[in-house]
C-alpha cells in the first residue's frame, strides 16, 4: 500500500511476507553467529571478564532504547521499507568494524551499532508482518514470522563454533557481514505495506514521546516481556561460557536443544493464541520459563541442561506471540509501529541485567546464583497477567482521531 494514498504496484501478501521472513532469517542468522563468539572472544582473546562480555553482548540494548521511538515513528508515517533496508545495512558495516578493530571500546562500539540495526529491522519487519496478516490469524502469522528468529538463532550459533575452531574469529565477522548484506538485499524487493494515509490521519495529534517510549497498549505486556527477557539475554550472554563450565567442549549441543525446542513450540502456539486466547497461553508458557532458568540454576550436568533449555525454550517460545499479539490488538492502527517498538523497549532495558548484571552474579557466585535470579524475574512476570484482562487506555493522538 501506498504511504501517500498514491497508487503503488501491488504486490500479494503472502509473497510480502516471505520476503519478510527471508530478511530477517539473514539478520538473525547473523546475530545467532555474535551470541557464542562475541563472549568468547572478549574472555580469551581481549581478556575481560564475564561481566564486562555481559555487558559487552547487551549492551546493544542502550541503542536499541534510544532508536525505537523514533522508529515506530517513523515506519507508521512514513513506511515499513526504509528501515527493512537500512537496519540490516548498517549492521553490516558493524561487521567490517568488528574485521579491523581489535579493542573492547571497539567492540562494545560495534554493538551499539548493532543495536540501533537491531531496532531497525525488528521495528520495521514485525509491523509489516501485523499489516499483512488476517486479523483473525495474526497470532498465527506473527508466531511464523518469529520462527525465522529462532532458525537464524539455531543455525547461527553452530555455524560459529565451526568457523572459530577452523578459521577464527575474523571468519566469523565475514560470515555476519555476508548475511546481513543478504537481508538488505532482500527487503530491497519488498512493497510498502503501511496502510495508506489520509487527510484525517495528517491532522491528528502525534503520539507523545512517553507514549512511543511506553505506549499503553504495551506497557503490560512488555513488563512480561521484561521479566521473561532478563532469563533469554542471561542464556544468550552466556550458554558458551556455560557449556565449559559443564563440561562440553562447545555450546552446539545447547543452543541446538533450545533453537529446536523453541522451532517445534512456535508452529504450534500461534494458533492455540487464535483459538484460546493469549493469556490462556501466556500463563503456562511463563511458568515454563521460570522453571527453565531455575533448572539451569539447580544441576550442572549436561543432561540436566539440556532437558530445562527445552523447558525454557517451550514456554519463550509459546508465550513471545501470545505478547506481541495482544499488544497489535489492544493498539490503534494507527499506533501499530510505534506499540510494537515500544514493547521491545521493555525486552532492551532488561538486556543489560540479563547481561552485565547477571554476569556480575555469575562472577561473585557462579551460574546458579546468576540463572537463579533470572528464575525468580520470570516468577515475577505472572503478576502482571491479570490486569491484561483490562482494555488499553488510548493515546492522546487516539483520542483526537
Amino acid at each position: 500500500m501506498s504511504t501517500d494514498g498514491a497508487a503503488r504496484p501491488s504486490q500479494p501478501a503472502k509473497l510480502t511476507f516471505a520476503l519478510v521472513c527471508l530478511s530477517t532469517l539473514g539478520n538473525f542468522v547473523a546475530q545467532g553467529l555474535l551470541y557464542p563468539a562475541l563472549p568468547l572472544y572478549l574472555t580469551r582473546e581481549l581478556g575481560t571478564s564475564k561481566a564486562v562480555a555481559g555487558l559487552v553482548v547487551s549492551v546493544l540494548a542502550l541503542t536499541s532504547i534510544a532508536i525505537r521511538p523514533w522508529a515506530g515513528s517513523f515506519i507508521d508515517r512514513v513506511g515499513r521499507r526504509p528501515l527493512l533496508i537500512a537496519g540490516p545495512a548498517l549492521a553490516t558495516l558493524s561487521a567490517v568494524g568488528l574485521l579491523t578493530m581489535h579493542l573492547v571500546v571497539a567492540v562494545l562500539l560495534m554493538r551499539l551499532v548493532q543495536g540501533a540495526g537491531s531496532a531497525m529491522t525488528y521495528s520495521s519487519a514485525v509491523a509489516a508482518v501485523a499489516d499483512v496478516a488476517p486479523p483473525e490469524r495474526r497470532a498465527g502469522y506473527l508466531a511464523l514470522f518469529s520462527t525465522f528468529f529462532y532458525v537464524g538463532f539455531a543455525l547461527g550459533p553452530f555455524i560459529a563454533e565451526l568457523l572459530i575452531e577452523s578459521s577464527g574469529f575474523d571468519a566469523v565477522w565475514w560470515t555476519v557481514g555476508g548475511f546481513t548484506a543478504f537481508g538488505a538485499v532482500v527487503a530491497l524487493f519488498v512493497r510498502e505495506t503501511r496502510p495508506a494515509g489520509s487527510p484525517a490521519d495528517a491532522a491528528a495529534a502525534p503520539v507523545p514521546m512517553l507514549h512511543r517510549l511506553f505506549h499503553p497498549a504495551a506497557r503490560l505486556p512488555g513488563m512480561v516481556f521484561f521479566c521473561t527477557g532478563i532469563g533469554w539475554t542471561a542464556i544468550a550472554s552466556f550458554l558458551s561460557l556455560y557449556a565449559r563450565e559443564i563440561g562440553l567442549s562447545n555450546s552446539d549441543v545447547l543452543f541446538i536443544a533450545l533453537s529446536l525446542s523453541v522451532l517445534a513450540t512456535r508452529f504450534a502456539s500461534g494458533g492455540l493464541a487464535d483459538r484460546f486466547g493469549r493469556l490462556a497461553v501466556a500463563f503456562p508458557c511463563l511458568v515454563l520459563v521460570a522453571a527453565g532458568l531455575a533448572g539451569l540454576a539447580a544441576f550442572d550436568s549436561p543432561v540436566a541442561a539440556v532437558i530445562s533449555l527445552v523447558v525454557f525454550g517451550v514456554g519463550y517460545s509459546g508465550g513471545f506471540p501470545a505478547m506481541l499479539t495482544l499488544v497489535v490488538d489492544r493498539a490503534p492502527e494507527r499506533e501499530r509501529g510505534v506499540a510494537m517498538a515500544s514493547f521491545n523497549v521493555y525486552f532492551d532495558i532488561g538486556a543489560p541485567l540479563g547481561g552485565y548484571g547477571v554476569g556480575q552474579l555469575i562472577d561473585w557466585g557462579g551460574f546458579p546464583l546468576g540463572f537463579g535470579v533470572s528464575a525468580a524475574a520470570a516468577t515475577a512476570g505472572l503478576l502482571f497477567l491479570p490486569a491484561l484482562r483490562r482494555p488499553a487506555p488510548r493515546t492522546e493522538a487516539a483520542v483526537a482521531r
